[in-house]
């Protein structure tokens, strides 16, 4: 058990494949806090509910205090994090705003103040029951199914292969029903994504090698034998060193 404790309720701190959330937040929380149903203050570190004020902007002077961190005379100056239009003052312009309200953002922040968008296959809007943000409401079937049961997964989680090659699975079993070191890729985009196709045809290329050196087993899914519920006999009962298709 954590040692930690929930700021919010004092439950135990949610811990994951031997990690602790840095927050400090419990399994209840952690799930709402991913959800976007609470956030913390940046003034006083508090949660509270993301449709509400935190209590300490109720305070005396605490809102003129916070404008005065920015210098009225730089608001029009200020630019939208994402497309860099102007935005008065805002996180956001108009139109990305509109464009990307309720959801997840990966932002890669130079210098302190230039700010890039990631590419939209770094875009996570599913939530799974574990914490999980994922891609697809596929993947967050799958995902869900692995925390149902009880088996231990990491999702694309980074594997070094070699000293200049790496491999992202969409999810890694370490053991299941006899069997270790288990890959499973849901090839679930469009062909005419080509970005995705790429990442595909890399790797499928490395898997063969991989398969025969580290004796992994690997499995193959498509949106059929997600809906058709296949899927969890197809990584259940895998062949032990294979390929899975």
């Amino acid at each position: 058990m954590s040692e930690k404790t929930c700021p919010i309720c004092g439950e135990p701190t949610n811990v994951y494949m031997g990690k602790t959330r840095k927050d400090g937040l419990c399994r209840k929380h952690a799930m709402q806090a991913n959800k976007g149903e609470i956030i913390q203050c940046f003034l006083c570190n508090e949660w509270h509910n993301a449709d509400e004020a935190c209590k300490c902007s109720t305070k005396k002077n605490s809102k003129k205090q916070n404008f005065e961190l920015i210098d009225e005379s730089t608001m029009e100056d200020l630019t939208c994090i994402v497309c860099g239009n102007i935005s008065n003052g805002k996180h956001f312009c108009y139109d990305c705003y509109k464009k990307f309200a309720n959801k997840i953002l990966y932002l890669k922040v130079s210098k302190c103040k230039d700010f890039e968008k990631l590419e939209a296959e770094y875009e996570s809007d599913f939530v799974c029951d574990d914490g999980h943000l994922v891609k697809s409401p596929y993947e967050k079937i799958i995902d869900n199914w692995l925390y149902q049961e009880g088996i231990q997964h990491a999702y694309e989680k980074k594997i070094d292969i070699d000293k200049d090659k790496d491999l992202t699975p969409d999810f890694y079993i370490p053991e299941y029903n006899g069997k270790k070191n288990i890959y499973v890729e849901f090839w679930g985009y469009d062909e005419s994504n080509k970005k995705y196709q790429q990442r595909k045809e890399y790797k499928t290329k490395i898997y063969p090698d991989l398969v025969k050196r580290e004796k992994i087993t690997v499995v193959y899914l498509n949106r059929k034998e997600i809906e058709n519920d296949s899927y969890k006999k197809k990584i259940k009962y895998a062949d032990i060193g294979k390929i899975n298709e």
